[in-house]
């Protein structure tokens, strides 16, 4: 349903409440969505395994928190959940119970902090891809809790544009790079 900038709450519920199988749901740009609507979906469909909301700036924490239990899921793209109401550390602390997550888009979700995403770090130990693109509000202290949690898992790191973060491999003059836990001092 990508792109549906039409479809609304009522259109949701009816996938969910005929497709309670369901296993990848992408709504992309679905701006008429609401949380009630969200909640719904996640309530009914709770073997998804792929779901891309990115470029969704109206859910709030209510929302995010029935992602958590969605224990099947394995890809997150949230990139763009901002805003005065969005995504904060407390949602993430609800997505951290995902412990199967093995790729986690963040970009843009400017009110995380170090507080969310080490939640993330030790619950979602088989992480392969975290982006973290354009949030100010990490440093150094996620990275060393992924380090710590996510090293055996973790392979690509995307830090690009988190200027709390000091500590990067300077000798990779890209900021999406492999995560190489022995490359970073602490």
């Amino acid at each position: 349903m990508s792109g549906c900038k039409n479809i609304s709450d009522r259109g949701i519920q009816l996938v969910a409440d005929n497709y309670q199988g369901l296993q990848k749901l992408d709504i992309t740009r679905c701006i008429k969505l609401t949380d009630d609507a969200l909640q719904k979906v996640l309530e009914k469909c709770s073997a998804l395994e792929s779901l891309n909301m990115y470029a969704l700036s109206s859910f709030t924490d209510k929302a995010y928190t029935k992602i958590g239990y969605l224990g099947n899921l394995t890809f997150l793209d949230l990139c763009g959940a901002q805003g005065s109401q969005n995504l904060t550390d407390d949602g993430l602390s609800s997505i951290s119970r995902c412990g199967s997550l093995t790729y986690l888009n963040l970009s843009w979700c400017v009110r995380v902090t170090d507080v969310g995403v080490v939640a993330i770090a030790q619950g979602c130990r088989s992480l392969e891809l975290l982006s973290l693109f354009g949030i100010l509000g990490v440093t150094d202290a996620c990275l060393e809790a992924l380090s710590k949690s996510c090293s055996n898992s973790l392979t690509t790191l995307d830090v690009n544009g988190c200027t709390g973060i000091k500590h990067t491999n300077k000798s990779k003059h890209i900021w999406l790079y492999p995560f190489l836990p022995s490359s970073l001092q602490f």
